[in-house]
């Protein structure tokens, strides 16, 4: 730690979701300390991912400029791509439109997020469009490359049964209904939770013209086929690959332990297993521990992981204990064209969903939260620690719970934490 004459230096590398929310509650938890606070991120814009389908078909979607965003805080807001970290000696490299620049750090969070995983299967990179917000064949191109076909009755081949391949399939032909387009998906179609939410998707599929074939698993893409694993091909005009998100390989290159998605792996703190002065959050996170509920990408997931990040790292200039992560879902929804959704609640550890809203009440609830969430960043600037979450004591109960099962099987008794375990 810093002597008291010397700043400590906090960088935030990521403005999405979850690196947005860790700087501006950082701002506001350690106002009057000595904390140089620095936000870096490739563009001056916060980029929503769960409107990127609008954006690829070309539909108007605000994208609101990070320095009104962080207006009237102490962060200093830097735009440059993140080519390198070394973190034994704290340094970060920075590509700018002036060059490569470095900045060391005193605590680094790392919310760089995920991508769409163009490297699992060959020739997709080269061959296919992804939901990215930037690149050669991200979204923005993707909507050039719509347009081209538009009118012409060319056949679009979305691959992947998430979320993501059943939002951009329904927007695209939402958008463009001359278009044949199909899903391919290795899994079950549409398996969301029950047979309730399945069912909507499927009828939504079958009312707007889009096929799709599940149980199909794609091995290669070339530049008008995908090749499937008992050697049959799919032609298409156009291919929009949604098959998994991974995260950025820079915290494997520089030596962090991290799993097979090139997460980094974090205690329930959120620090890095490998540096304890790198706090990890978003999607470019993977806890060693569930937080008393099964962990998966999502913008409340990394909305909460940004807030908690934020809030030990204060807790540690302020001489006082870390809290472990504990949070509860609150629901999803599936956008399913412009005027169609399926939400359901799953409050609070991903429960089978007893009400499901259907149709355009549900696609007027799912941009009622979307606009929510904006709100919360403009109230959190405000009012630092606005933002809250429910589930605080499921991380808790999720532990004792474990230790009272290992007692009954080993006949020990577990031992007693303390409040910042891992040290």
């Amino acid at each position: 730690m810093n002597s008291k004459n010397q700043s400590t230096k906090i960088v935030i590398v990521g403005a999405g979701y979850a690196g947005l929310m860790a700087a501006q509650r950082l701002a506001g938890k350690t106002r009057g300390l000595n904390v140089q606070l620095t936000l870096i991120n490739g563009s001056d814009r916060f980029d929503q991912r769960p409107l990127l389908p609008r954006v690829a078909t070309g539909q108007d979607v605000q994208r609101t400029p990070l320095a009104k965003l962080l207006r009237g805080t102490a962060v200093e807001l830097r735009q440059g791509w993140i080519t390198a970290i070394d973190p034994e000696q704290k340094e970060i490299q920075i590509q700018t439109k002036q060059g490569v620049e470095a900045a060391t750090y005193d605590f680094l969070v790392y919310a760089l997020g995920s991508v769409v995983d163009q490297e699992s299967v060959p020739g997709v990179r080269e061959h296919s469009y992804v939901l990215n917000p930037h690149g050669a064949n991200g979204a923005a191109a993707l909507h050039a490359r719509l347009q081209t076909l538009a009118g012409r009755g060319a056949k679009v081949i979305v691959v992947g049964g998430g979320a993501t391949g059943i939002e951009g399939a329904t927007e695209i032909k939402g958008r463009y209904p001359d278009l044949q387009v199909g899903l391919v998906t290795a899994g079950r179609f549409a398996a969301f939770k029950g047979t309730y939410v399945e069912a909507h998707i499927r009828d939504a599929f079958a009312e707007q013209g889009i096929s799709f074939q599940e149980g199909e698993r794609v091995v290669a893409v070339d530049a008008h086929h995908l090749l499937l694993e008992d050697g049959r091909t799919i032609p298409f005009d156009l291919c929009l690959w949604a098959g998994g998100f991974r995260a950025l390989p820079l915290a494997r290159q520089a030596g962090f332990i991290v799993n097979e998605r090139d997460q980094i792996v974090v205690d329930p703190y959120g620090r890095s297993l490998s540096f304890v002065d790198v706090y990890a959050v978003g999607d470019a996170a993977h806890s060693v521990e569930e937080p008393g509920v099964p962990l998966r990408m999502s913008l409340h997931t990394a909305i909460t992981r940004g807030a908690h990040a934020a809030d030990n790292i204060a807790a540690l200039l302020k001489g006082q204990k870390q809290t472990p992560l504990s949070f509860a879902y609150y629901g999803q929804s599936i956008s399913l064209g412009p005027e169609d959704a399926v939400g359901f609640a799953s409050y609070p550890a991903e429960a089978p969903p007893r009400v499901v809203l259907r149709g355009k009440t549900a696609a007027a609830v799912r941009r009622a939260f979307l606009w929510m969430y904006l709100v919360f960043y403009k109230l959190e600037r405000r009012w630092p620690g606005f933002y809250f979450w429910l589930g605080k004591g499921r991380y808790e109960r999720s532990r004792m719970a474990g230790a009272e099962q290992s007692h009954a099987v080993t006949g020990r008794k577990p031992l007693p934490q303390g409040g910042d375990g891992y040290e």
